[in-house]
């Protein structure tokens, strides 16, 4: 999984994303003025400093500040596995810090459908809980791709590719991610992310392609004749 094409798609759409994930949080944040700082810690392996995802220092609107953590991963983990990964970048982050984290992680495959409140137990006393961390998951690959496909954040259209389309067939539903992000006012560096999210990750059986290969065909002839 490339961890680093994730990490710079959403530090550069860390606004939308909360929009989309944290609605109510980010109504107090201002994520135009985040900063991103390297991130390490004592102790890590080298697995877990390649592997974390978009961090972000964001100032809210009472002067204040919180530490944002968008984790992605391929699909969900067991128990006691999600637990010590995510207690590792969450308690590290929190204790250099010292100000609250809000944690989003979202599986591109796999776990509860949308965006869900879950958490993780991440410290215990002879069996007993003592400390539990939660967080946003967000399951993308059975969310509501239409529904996202609508919505006005540009992440939104890109992340709607990795989810399931309920009006049109999934080479219908690409074109009409790849279209929104074409017509969108972006910076070229915003729509090559969106673009390689969709051209990269959404899953096409052998079928689909020949119909999508036949949509752009039929795109292209017309934008010739109209030309």
């Amino acid at each position: 999984m490339p961890h680093l094409f994730f990490r710079e798609l959403f530090r550069t759409f860390l606004g939308d994303y909360l929009r989309l994930a944290e609605p109510d949080t980010a109504a107090h944040l201002l994520p135009e003025r985040a900063r991103f700082p390297i991130v390490d810690a004592p102790g890590w392996t080298d697995e877990e400093r390649t592997e974390i995802g978009a961090v972000a220092e964001v100032p809210t609107m009472d002067g204040t500040a919180l530490t944002v953590l968008i984790q992605p991963e391929p699909e969900p983990r067991g128990p006691a596995e999600t637990a010590q990964r995510l207690s590792r970048w969450f308690l590290a982050l929190e204790s250099h810090w010292t100000q609250p984290v809000l944690l989003s992680v979202i599986y591109l495959r796999g776990g509860r459908p949308g965006l869900n409140l879950e958490s993780s137990a991440v410290g215990s006393i002879y069996g007993t809980e003592v400390v539990r961390i939660f967080y946003t998951a967000f399951g993308l690959a059975e969310a509501r791709a239409d529904y996202y496909l609508e919505r006005p954040e540009p992440l939104a259209w890109a992340l709607a590719a990795l989810m399931k389309p309920v009006r049109r067939s999934r080479a219908e539903h690409k074109m009409a991610c790849l279209q929104r992000i074409a017509g969108a006012d972006l910076e070229d560096r915003e729509r090559t992310l969106l673009t390689s999210c969709v051209e990269q990750w959404m899953e096409l059986r052998p079928e689909d392609r020949d119909e999508y290969l036949a949509l752009r065909a039929r795109e292209q002839n017309l934008e010739a004749r109209f030309a």
